[in-house]
């Protein structure tokens, strides 16, 4: 089906979930040599400050993309929900693979934010989820939690809070085996594209670029068409506190969105729906929807 002279090189960060991602991506190329190439992005590197600090989620992924632009990556494997809206010059993202969860879940030993004790303490590195829980409880203490998904772990079994807020897509794909509880999306809706991993390539390389996209799965890239959509007509970032949802059923996609101010005293919720190929339309259709509220 495809020829290749020499094993395609894949640009991932040198987590143990970007590493399973590709993992993921590698299964889907079955007949292929391929070769991972672990970077350490500047995200990774300051583990001390919010990604708020030193320039957003947006720092995991710069490092990957300059790696393919100089030729010494052929694809690179990121979290979508770390991807701003507008893509760099010359470069594509060539798949959407299958999403996993999309939710958010709490660890801890209490079933829900509402079992907390008065003024414990959370962690999360995310303004989303910080806002979506404190607009429920405005006492708790949300401090800031950094690292990859077992040092969070290991935080939170050394007593350092009294629970931590994780993607559920992680936990799952790692294979990590831990009580906790699933968010229900009327509390907090996810980060836009939540779960799903994205496959980026540069636009001139036509054969690797058919490759990926034979590995598409097109209900995944319209949800997450409408979500990204929803949030860069707000203005957003991927590191701003605005939640998106959306799902298709019979042709038909039901965008759910919501944005909150940084403390969660103010949220603006509302949900549209229409024929799912019109995602991006939606998405902006929905943000202007949420902005004339807020008016």
């Amino acid at each position: 089906m495809y020829s290749f002279n020499s094993e395609i090189r894949i640009a991932t960060r040198s987590s143990p979930l970007a590493i399973k991602q590709c993992e993921i991506l590698i299964e889907k190329l079955p007949s292929l040599k391929t070769k991972i190439i672990k970077i350490v992005s500047k995200g990774d590197e300051i583990q001390d400050k919010s990604l708020q600090e030193i320039g957003g989620k947006g720092l995991f992924i710069k490092k990957l993309e300059q790696a393919l632009i100089d030729n010494e990556a052929d694809i690179a494997v990121h979290s979508l929900k770390d991807m701003e809206w507008k893509e760099t010059k010359g470069l594509e993202i060539a798949a959407f693979l299958q999403r996993g969860s999309r939710k958010d879940i709490l660890i801890s030993k209490y079933k829900s934010i509402y079992e907390l004790p008065k003024n414990a303490k959370l962690g999360t590195s995310s303004v989303r989820r910080k806002a979506f829980i404190l607009s429920e409880r405005p006492d708790l203490n949300i401090s800031i939690l950094r690292g990859n998904i077992n040092t969070r772990i290991n935080k939170y079994n050394s007593g350092k809070f009294d629970g931590i807020v994780l993607a559920q897509a992680g936990v799952e794909r790692l294979d990590i085996k831990t009580k906790y509880t699933e968010f229900d999306e009327s509390i907090m809706l996810p980060s836009a594209g939540q779960g799903t991993i994205a496959v980026q390539c540069r636009s001139n390389n036509k054969q690797i670029l058919n490759l990926i996209r034979s590995l598409n799965h097109e209900q995944t890239k319209y949800e997450t068409l409408a979500e990204r959509s929803f949030v860069f007509n707000l203005n957003g970032t991927c590191s701003s506190p605005i939640g998106a949802s959306a799902k298709i059923s019979n042709e038909i996609l039901e965008l759910y969105g919501a944005l909150a101010s940084p403390d969660g005293a103010l949220i603006t919720k509302n949900n549209i729906s229409g024929f799912y190929k019109d995602a991006e339309k939606l998405g902006k259709d929905l943000a202007i929807k949420i902005i004339n509220q807020m008016k």
